[in-house]
């Protein structure tokens, strides 16, 4: 099972091997005037419902990036009420109200405007932000991305438990976190980890919340000889605030 959770990791970091949303060389790309929209990894083609800039953010096509994403969504027109139905969650949303409500009990802020365009909705990149999903965008490079947290993670014990700190460094630190944590640092954390806890395998479970414009994921990390939980917060822009690890005694 840690072998298979293992492959899972390395997939990961295949995907997104040559920065936070690189493609496979098999991926078609869309027209280079259009705003390309990324979902955990892979290139995803909305047309004719192409997402488009606002402002500081950009317009997605709710339908196509929900489905994408293995969500079935419905509209009801008469109350203005969207929904997601998702394996694990159901989404709900009253266009105009302040917050997305989910699994009928927890409510999360969302006071951002959705768009009809040619008959389709469109929500801004801070729905799917709203909803607990990693998300960036690059403006000068029209590029959006939306990951998974577990993709994330994935992502971040790969390229730890590969000696690639400088790349972890230059993709997913935020300034404040290159302040606070060296390249140098970070190979000594993980050096620690690794010399109490044996070779690594893996993530065995990952879990998420949400709170306001950030992202917690915590990890279980499977080693030869114990198990530990990495945790990690993320800004709105998907890049790390803070990282904290905890191996138990051995």
């Amino acid at each position: 099972m840690i072998n298979k959770i293992a492959a899972v990791v390395v997939l990961g970091v295949l995907l997104i091997a040559n920065g936070f949303g690189s493609l496979a060389s098999s991926t078609v790309w869309a027209e280079s005037s259009d705003v390309r929209l990324i979902l955990n990894g892979q290139v995803l083609s909305t047309e004719p419902y192409s997402p488009y800039p606002s402002g500081s953010t950009v317009m997605i096509p709710l339908r196509e990036a929900s489905n994408a994403l293995k969500y079935k969504v419905a509209y009801q027109k008469n109350s203005g009420t969207i929904t997601l139905s998702g394996v694990k969650e159901k989404i709900d949303y009253k266009v105009g109200d302040d917050h997305i409500t989910i699994n009928d009990t927890e409510k999360r802020v969302f006071k951002d405007e959705v768009v009809f365009k040619k008959e389709h909705l469109y929500v801004p990149l801070s729905f799917f932000t709203s909803l607990g999903l990693v998300t960036a965008y690059d403006a000068e490079a029209r590029l959006v991305e939306v990951y998974a947290p577990e993709v994330t993670a994935s992502v971040i014990a790969g390229l730890l438990s590969t000696g690639q700190f400088q790349e972890l460094e230059n993709r997913f630190f935020s300034d404040e976190m290159k302040r606070s944590l060296s390249v140098t640092g970070l190979q000594k954390y993980w050096a620690d980890f690794t010399a109490r806890a044996g070779t690594y395998h893996g993530i065995k479970s990952t879990e998420s919340s949400q709170k306001e414009d950030q992202v917690s994921i915590k990890c279980l990390l499977g080693f030869a000889e114990t198990e530990a939980s990495l945790e990690f917060v993320l800004n709105k822009s998907g890049k790390i605030i803070e990282l904290k690890g905890n191996l138990p005694s051995i």
